[in-house]
């Protein structure tokens, strides 16, 4: 069984860089779909730049993602 998602969760813009987040599940609508994501590990550093009424509520890009581990 597939979980639908909100249709305001999650948003296809980057919280950090406003660019397209390739987020599958807001594409597919659904929690259980592969996504690029699910591979790759957010430092804590990360997620605390992202504003407060975007956490929960948007994927950071890989761009974005990448640029913090490096």
């Amino acid at each position: 069984m597939s979980v639908t998602v909100d249709k305001a969760l999650p948003n296809h813009s980057c919280p950090l860089c406003g660019g397209p987040n390739a987020c599958a599940a807001a594409e597919s609508g659904k929690l259980d779909t592969p996504c690029w994501c699910r591979d790759v590990r957010f430092s804590a550093e990360l997620l605390a730049r992202v504003p407060e009424p975007l956490k929960h509520k948007a994927c950071i890009c890989a761009a974005c993602a990448t640029k913090s581990s490096t």
